[in-house]
């Protein structure tokens, strides 16, 4: 249960940059900062903290990004 606190987030829903980085200036609107409650894996993926996803789980559902390791994502 090392990583129980992080939520890994699929952004393989996301189908352009634009999007992405419309993302990401949201995520950074509402103070979740890349490399203090999230980070981007090799994959494209968001590794979130579990408190930063419950701040901002509105906005990553309006770009269809979906939490994969959460059973009631």
């Amino acid at each position: 249960m090392l990583y129980a606190s992080v939520v890994i987030i699929d952004m393989s829903e996301i189908d352009d940059f634009a999007d992405y980085g419309g993302l990401l200036f949201e995520l950074k609107r509402i103070g979740i900062r890349d490399g203090k409650e999230y980070q981007i894996d090799n994959a494209g993926d968001l590794l979130m903290y579990y408190d930063a996803y419950e701040k901002c789980k509105l906005i990553l559902n309006r770009f269809r990004a979906k939490a994969v390791n959460l059973s009631t994502a």
